[in-house]
């Protein structure tokens, strides 16, 4: 391996180590550092450009921090060629090139090594290696990082079962947002425990929890209507202006497909793909039909299928799979589409402004889709045990958006677009209710205040979205 570029990516071993002042740490910062001090490999997968390879760096200066020699920490990265090049030929090098610049035999330390390798699914069956050197019970702590998880995901899956902690990496959440903007952010936990775990707040609990948030509403809308246009990746987020925001935005579209899909699909049918995406972010919130989107584009039922695959693969979409008592139901049973960032949707359907998404009757589609990220960010960082997010539909065409599966409930969970409430919006929620002998349901919306309705024995909540 060139050393001028092993030097260039471990500046800890020559004492150049810095991080940005600018770098905010993320919400999964400290479950990382607990990770960190497990024996199990550590692997954070997620979105390209999502900030993995800063998380990572993050690690190492804690690492260094906690006192742990900067010769003993070593960083690689398999977006190099030269370097998978120099690997494919044998992984046994790997471990030769670490010794190297370690100075010494691993097998003969006596304290442990941290490898970091970002982009591990670029060179198939490293993974593998990985594994071996694993169950030899070595002094070494892998941490591995991969944005296209079709490869990285089946190769944990057949080869490091039982072997890792995962901890999927996401946009920026609006807590993360605040800090980065420089604000101290507003604390909806105690919100959201209440409504999972807890009793569910009653008007007077429930005017407090309003009136806390209320200093930060305005900042909150700001937040939450940028979001709604361009997302939340971190650089996106960062951009100083909406023409950076969209030229991010287009790059990063183009960048996709030419390093995470050209060698997955046929060169003459990557337009299939990109198709296939902006059809699919023109129906988010929809029942994943692949039939139609099949016979609207002139190709097969399987290649839609795979193509939908490789899109959940690569982190692009969320799918939501229906709630039912029966487990097999609910993976027989078509999911609903999400996108993980709604700037890569948007982008795809030529949006670049809140107006567009008025006009062209986007909103509601759009804000659901942001209510489904904040609630899947929010579940993860309250830590309070497992979790599930579902949607509801009946025969009948009953539904409800969003179903929290809970231990102790289930919360269903109903997201519109509109100022005011209308009778109709709560119909779902009701059925559900009864249907499923639960008392508690939630009605989101672009309303002015929170408020009860009290419908018997059940409380339907209506909250303004800048609460969640």
């Amino acid at each position: 391996m060139d050393e001028a570029l092993f030097y260039a990516w471990n500046t800890w071993k020559t004492g150049r180590f810095k991080l940005p002042s600018e770098i905010v740490e993320r919400d999964i910062h400290a479950r990382a550092v607990r990770y960190l001090m497990a024996n199990e490999i550590l692997v954070l997968p997620g979105l390209r450009q999502t900030g993995k390879s800063t998380l990572a760096f993050q690690l190492i200066d804690h690492l260094l921090k906690k006192g742990i020699s900067p010769n003993r920490i070593f960083y690689f990265s398999f977006d190099n060629l030269s370097l998978r090049q120099e690997l494919s030929a044998s992984y046994t090098f790997f471990m030769k090139m670490v010794e190297r610049y370690l100075g010494e035999d691993v097998q003969t330390s006596s304290l442990p090594i941290y490898l970091f390798i970002d982009e591990v699914q670029k060179l198939p069956g490293f993974v593998e290696y990985v594994k071996t050197i694993y169950d030899l019970r070595l002094p070494v702590k892998w941490i591995l990082t991969g944005s296209a998880s079709l490869e990285l995901k089946a190769q944990v899956k057949e080869s490091l079962a039982g072997r890792v902690l995962n901890l999927a990496i996401s946009p920026f959440s609006e807590r993360e947002i605040f800090n980065v903007l420089g604000f101290s952010p507003p604390d909806k936990k105690e919100l959201w425990k209440l409504f999972l775990t807890g009793n569910s707040p009653d008007k007077k609990r429930l005017m407090k929890l309003e009136a806390n948030l209320l200093p930060y509403k305005t900042r909150i809308q700001r937040i939450f209507e940028d979001g709604l246009v361009f997302g939340s990746l971190p650089a996106v987020v960062l951009a100083a202006d909406t023409a950076r925001k969209t030229d991010l935005l287009r790059n990063y579209r183009e960048t996709y497909l030419d390093q995470d899909i050209r060698n997955l699909v046929k060169e003459d049918k990557l337009w299939v793909y990109q198709r296939v995406m902006e059809l699919l972010a023109g129906r988010i919130g929809d029942l994943l039909n692949y039939s139609n989107i099949a016979s609207e584009l002139g190709v097969t039922v399987d290649t839609i299928k795979r193509y939908c695959i490789l899109l959940e693969k690569t982190f692009i979409l969320r799918n939501l799979s229906t709630y039912s008592r029966n487990v097999r139901n609910e993976i027989l049973k078509t999911p609903k589409i999400y996108f993980t960032d709604l700037g890569i949707r948007n982008s795809l359907l030529n949006l670049t402004s809140l107006s567009q998404l008025e006009r062209l009757g986007q909103m509601g589609m759009a804000l659901e889709n942001m209510v489904f990220e904040r609630l899947d960010t929010t579940i993860k960082q309250l830590e309070i045990g497992e979790l599930r997010l579902h949607y509801w539909r009946t025969r009948t065409k009953e539904e409800v958006d969003i179903v929290v599966q809970t231990p102790e409930r289930l919360l269903p969970i109903e997201i519109k677009s509109d100022k005011r409430i209308q009778t109709k919006y709560l119909k779902g929620l009701r059925s559900f209710l009864e249907k499923e002998n639960e008392h508690i349901g939630i009605l989101v919306g672009r309303f002015d205040k929170a408020d009860i309705l009290e419908d018997g024995k059940n409380r339907i909540y209506l909250m303004p979205h800048w609460m969640l």
